[in-house]
């Protein structure tokens, strides 16, 4: 049952369908994906320089989802998604930086799916998404190498330490 009146304009915007509604899904997963690395690089690892890139990116993404998120929201159908039940997703964290590598990934695959989808439902927007997710890849680099310079620096090793995957 469709509770959103306005899902009856689909047919009239470029967002409908199941592509619309991989991009819509996935546009979200990667802006909140991008919030969370945020904080976790200001508010754990407290890395300045590293902290302003990623808010660079999360902010310019920002307004590239806003404008794509218009077009798209038409097509979501949150009240029918199976990813809504409470046993759809049950990984446990051990730490703060299983939560900064899980939330990376998160972003960049993401950033991968929003690529590939858009090459059918709007390739000229496609090619922005490669270069996010190549950004994302920099960005967890550089929050593994904050993570164990941190480690190294403290007797006691930071919260933000590095596990196997």
């Amino acid at each position: 049952m469709n509770r959103n009146p306005r899902l009856s304009q689909r047919s009239t915007v470029r967002g409908s369908g199941p592509a619309a509604r991989i991009i819509d899904v996935n546009l979200n997963r990667l802006t909140e994906g991008l919030r969370v690395v945020e904080d976790v690089v200001r508010l754990d690892l407290e890395d300045r320089p590293l902290l302003a890139e990623v808010r660079k990116l999360r902010t310019g993404v920002g307004g590239r989802v806003r404008m794509l998120r218009r077009e798209f929201i038409f097509s979501r159908r949150s009240e029918d998604d199976p990813g809504r039940e409470e046993g759809f997703d049950r990984t446990v964290r051990a730490d703060l930086e299983d939560v900064l590598l899980a939330n990376f990934k998160r972003a960049e695959e993401s950033a991968r799916v929003l690529e590939e989808v858009l090459k059918v439902a709007g390739p000229e927007q496609a090619g922005g998404f490669k270069t996010v997710r190549f950004r994302l890849y920099d960005l967890e680099w550089a929050a593994v190498e904050s993570c164990a310079k941190r480690k190294a620096a403290t007797d006691k090793g930071a919260a933000c330490e590095l596990v196997s995957l």
